[in-house]
């Protein structure tokens, strides 16, 4: 004996399968990345240093307009500056010469940390905000070339 089976709740059925294969299809986590080349991840730390270098002139002209002027927190933050730009010229160089480093990629994440806690605790506003964003954006493009997962 056959049973007549409604068409309605097979449409139904595809209907909701269709949904779910377009949301996962979407979803970040089916997303697939594709290796930066050799050349890409040159310019990011290319721009990396030029982007850093803008970056320490408006953070100084900020700090000096700012009530932080003379204190010891601009001595701080002078401080993981100077230690983010060394980390920085230490990987170009590195990579320069082997053409990986992820050892060092993580390092200057870690240095750029601290520079990140300070922007957030104290608005210097302005220039070094924005100058500063465009750092975090090269920052999290490198992240991103050694697939390194990177929180601020």
């Amino acid at each position: 004996m056959l049973q007549f089976v409604p068409e309605v709740p097979m449409r139904k059925a595809w209907s909701i399968l269709t949904i779910l294969v377009l949301v996962f299809a979407a979803s970040p986590v089916w997303a697939v990345t594709v290796p930066l080349q050799r050349e890409d991840v040159k310019r990011i730390l290319k721009r990396l240093e030029e982007d850093t270098d803008h970056y320490s002139k408006s953070l100084d002209s900020a700090l000096d307009k700012s009530p932080l002027n003379g204190s010891r927190a601009e001595d701080e933050i002078n401080n993981y500056v100077h230690q983010f730009e060394e980390a920085t010229d230490h990987l170009k160089d590195k990579y320069e010469d082997q053409g990986a480093a992820p050892n060092l990629t993580r390092e200057v994440l870690s240095r750029a940390q601290s520079i990140d806690r300070f922007m957030r605790r104290n608005s210097l506003g302005g220039q070094a905000e924005s100058d500063w964003r465009i750092v975090r954006s090269d920052l999290n493009l490198l992240a991103r070339s050694y697939r390194i997962t990177w929180r601020w």
